[in-house]
Order: structure tokens, then sequence, then C-alpha cells
């Protein structure tokens, strides 16, 4: 298991976050407000140089009429990761690189990672996201 895993199984259990695995993904049901939570992916990858990476991402919506510009202006305001279309989702995403990953900075990016979408999910669709 990555490193980006193991630290992210690590923090959901400290969080007592309820967690799977799905084939090599972890899932994660992340709290993010009163009554609403959004499920977490962790997923294994490598960078441009072949070096493994964690990728952290949540489905947000469906691909469908969204503006474009909303999208990149909130892209702008995130610090833990980025909006991006992936198949027919809008997801948020955040790449951390395997070797020097730390249980903070896992934990915080499964967590602004979740709210982030759920916040997004919500604006459009208002639809509530669960393990």
């Amino acid at each position: 298991m990555a490193k980006v895993t193991e630290l992210a199984l690590e923090a959901a259990r400290m969080k007592s976050w309820p967690q799977q695995q799905v084939g090599g993904d972890l899932k994660i049901e992340i709290p993010t407000s009163a009554g609403r939570s959004q499920v977490v992916v962790v997923s294994q990858g490598t960078d441009g140089d072949g070096d493994s990476v964690g990728f952290i991402w949540s489905k947000a919506a469906d691909l469908g009429h969204q503006d474009p510009w909303a999208l990149l202006r909130l892209n702008a305001q995130l610090t833990y990761a980025r909006i991006a279309v992936r198949d027919q989702d809008i997801v948020v995403v955040h790449g951390i690189f395997d070797a020097t990953a730390s249980l903070a900075e896992v934990g915080k990016s499964l967590f602004y990672t979740a709210k982030a979408a759920d916040e997004l999910e919500v604006s459009l669709t208002g639809a509530v996201d669960r393990l």
C-alpha cells in the first residue's frame, strides 16, 4: 500500500470516518456540515517523472451545463485541490507526492477536498454523497 493511502487510512481511523477498500482505491466518507457528508477517494498514480503520487478526489456533480468561468473562479480560491473533469464527472482533486507525504498534509487534503466538493455539489445539485 502506498504511503498516501496508508496515511489516509490512519487519518480516517483517527477521526472515525467510515472507510472501505474498493479495488485499489480507498473510499472515505467525511462529514462536512450539519447532516451532510462527502465520499472522498484515494487512488494511486504517477507523475510526469514516473514517481508515485496519491490522488485525493471527490465527485461534486455530473458534467452538464455548468458555467466554466464560475468553476475556474472557484478553482483559484481552493488551497488543497482543484476542480477537474474525470470521465463525465466534475471532481475536486488534489495530488500529493507519495515519498514526502505527511499525516497532517493528507488529513487536511482529505477534509478540504471533501468540503470543497460538498459545497460545489450543494451549489450545483443539492445532493448528498454517502458510502
